[in-house]
């Protein structure tokens, strides 16, 4: 993005037709435009204020002595006007919506005198004119009383207009917003304000309304001061997506490959590998490059505009968006099968490859099986990865092992577009992070006998669930949904969401440790509305009273061993009973234990997880 005054002056309509016989408030009225975040990058970029107008709902009457007044036209969130090139006279304009001379445009420096103007040393948000009406009209007016005029500034034809800068201030670091608040894609805007002062007592100086003049227009009673002028919408926006329904870790052969759920999902593709999901790009808005000629663009008219491969300084602001690489970086709940590959694929049946540091899969080893793993598309593959559309998909492929049994891992990604951050038409990154698919949820377990807390009101009897962690090493996710009795299934929620709140593991039960809910805590719970809706869905919805309760399916994505016990316990008598013994299931093991390829299937239930995934 070009660190040099942009050459194309945004201009807009005046405000609407003449009011006659009417007194309303000042109004503000300013063409606006989108200037694509990503392109700006430095604050010492420039760009031509777009036309920024503010009708009067008074006169200026000049019939008997010259008027001298002030206009400000302060900017919002950070910028400021730049000092060192002052809009010239002819910039501003005077034109009347009322009588005789109605709609005809008085300039600056020809028909009335620019007496003073100067960007404010103390604060450089604040442009300000001083502006005399003669009392002998100079054409094209034919007298001296402008009726509700407009006052513009940077009108069409100005030999110089104001421009704007620090617009890195107003528009801020995408990536930074990333790290700070996970935000991925966001609007930013400038906007300006209007005040207006007569009773000048010094007009070559900045008027303060207390000092030196007194306030008017922008004081009245239902006037509008503040107008947008520039819009900058995050253009392009990373999305991470996983595939469907349809591969598993094959339980029955020992962890060691990947088995079909038999659901005609993306995920499976065979035996031997698993599609975790896809990276595309889209074209989230549409805002200008740089050189406010072309919009910036993954594709589309002008031919020039589109997904640009460039690995040495940007260059052009001209449309393209300049990518030097791609970065996709993978992380796995409980780590990598070491002995497999992770790479990134043109197709869903992962068959063609796209070359990353040297080779096409990444090759996943003790070193690194833990994660996360950075996956690239370098500067050479980002056009065919991408496609003549500029938008992917990109898959996500994963290889089994060979004698290792694979994790039962959800996976996620945090993906880069790294621009070319470098030259005079840099352009800032764009990042976002998404869920993959899950081959976790391998701990699927139904509590039987769940009484939730209507029942309690009803029957007088509870559930107390005690979830214990049975892991030595592992912070684990825990989930909970409601099972109607008459099948369907209920709201579903994080069980664990208080758990190590503040630590990098919020959210998780920690190695070893025991988590009790009364069915009140844990129905306050589920909160999210299941796949699919039926009637009354809540923890005590009707059907379940009809038909005697519900269940209470609990899994686990990061979890790998889990233990469930259900207590049913009356506060009124004090009596409690085991109701379903321990339920468990377990992964874990080794020599002197269980192995760990066999698991331990102690009461689970459940063949499928939350929402029948």
């Amino acid at each position: 993005m070009k660190q040099k005054l942009i050459t194309r002056l945004i201009l807009g309509a005046f405000a609407g037709a003449a009011v006659v016989g009417a007194v309303q408030a000042g109004q503000i009225t300013a063409s606006s435009t989108n200037v694509a975040r990503e392109v700006i990058t430095t604050n010492l970029q420039l760009i031509n204020s777009p036309s920024i107008s503010y009708r009067f709902s008074g006169d200026i009457n000049a019939t008997v002595q010259a008027q001298e007044f002030q206009v400000q036209f302060i900017l919002q969130n950070g910028a400021r006007w730049n000092a060192a090139a002052l809009p010239s006279d002819n910039a501003f304009s005077i034109t009347p919506t009322a009588g005789t001379d109605a709609g005809l445009e008085g300039v600056g420096g020809t028909n009335f005198t620019v007496v003073s103007k100067a960007v404010d040393a103390s604060n450089p948000a604040i442009l300000w004119a001083t502006f005399r009406v003669p009392v002998a009209a100079v054409g094209p007016w034919t007298d001296s009383l402008l009726d509700q005029p407009i006052i513009t500034l940077n009108r069409a034809g100005a030999g110089t207009p104001a421009t704007i800068l620090n617009l890195y201030d107003v528009v801020g670091d995408i990536v930074s917003d990333y790290n700070t608040s996970g935000i991925c894609v966001a609007n930013k805007t400038l906007s300006v304000e209007f005040r207006h002062f007569k009773l000048l007592a010094n007009p070559a100086a900045l008027a303060d309304g207390t000092t030196n003049g007194t306030a008017d227009e922008h004081t009245r009673a239902g006037s509008t001061n503040t107008a947008g002028i520039i819009n900058f919408p995050t253009n392009i926006r990373v999305a991470i997506a996983p595939s469907t329904l349809g591969a598993k870790v094959n339980v029955a052969g020992a962890n060691l490959n990947f088995s079909s759920t038999g659901a005609p999902g993306t995920s499976w593709v065979n035996a031997n590998i698993a599609n975790l999901g896809t990276v595309t790009l889209v074209q989230n808005a549409t805002g200008y490059d740089s050189g406010l000629v072309n919009n910036y663009l993954l594709t589309g008219a002008p031919a020039a505009s589109g997904l640009t491969a460039d690995d040495a300084t940007a260059a052009l602001n001209n449309g393209n968006v300049e990518v030097e690489k791609v970065d996709v970086v993978v992380s796995a709940t409980n780590g990598f099968v070491s002995g497999g590959t992770l790479w990134l694929d043109r197709g869903a049946n992962c068959a063609t490859g796209i070359a990353s540091g040297g080779g096409v899969a990444t090759a996943i080893t003790a070193l690194n099986a833990a994660g996360p793993i950075t996956l690239t598309i370098a500067t050479a593959q980002v056009n065919a990865a991408f496609g003549t559309t500029g938008t992917g998909p990109v898959h996500v492929c994963y290889g089994k092992g060979t004698v290792n049994p694979i994790p039962l891992s959800a996976f996620s990604a945090v993906a880069t577009v790294d621009k070319q951050n470098a030259g005079v038409d840099a352009e800032q990154n764009n990042i976002c992070s998404g869920n993959l698919y899950s081959l976790g949820g391998g701990v699927k377990i139904d509590v039987r006998n769940y009484a939730n807390s209507q029942q309690t009101a009803n029957t007088g009897w509870m559930s107390v669930i005690r979830l214990i962690n049975n892991s030595e090493t592992r912070h684990i996710d825990v989930y909970g949904q409601i099972i109607h009795a008459d099948g369907t299934y209920g709201p579903w929620g994080l069980l664990t969401v208080n758990e190590q709140a503040g630590t990098g593991n919020a959210g998780r039960l920690a190695p070893r440790a025991v988590l009790n809910l009364t069915s009140a805590q844990l129905d306050a719970l589920l909160t999210s509305a299941p796949a699919t809706i039926v009637g009354t869905n809540g923890p005590n919805a009707p059907q379940d009273q009809a038909r005697g309760g519900s269940r209470l399916r609990i899994t686990s994505n990061a979890g790998s061993t889990l233990r469930v016990q259900n207590y049913l316990y009356n506060p009124a008598s004090q009596n409690f009973i085991e109701a379903s013994s321990t339920q468990a299931v377990d992964f874990e093991g080794n020599t002197d234990r269980a192995p760990a390829t066999e698991g331990q299937y102690q009461s689970q239930d459940a063949f499928l997880g939350i929402n029948g995934r």
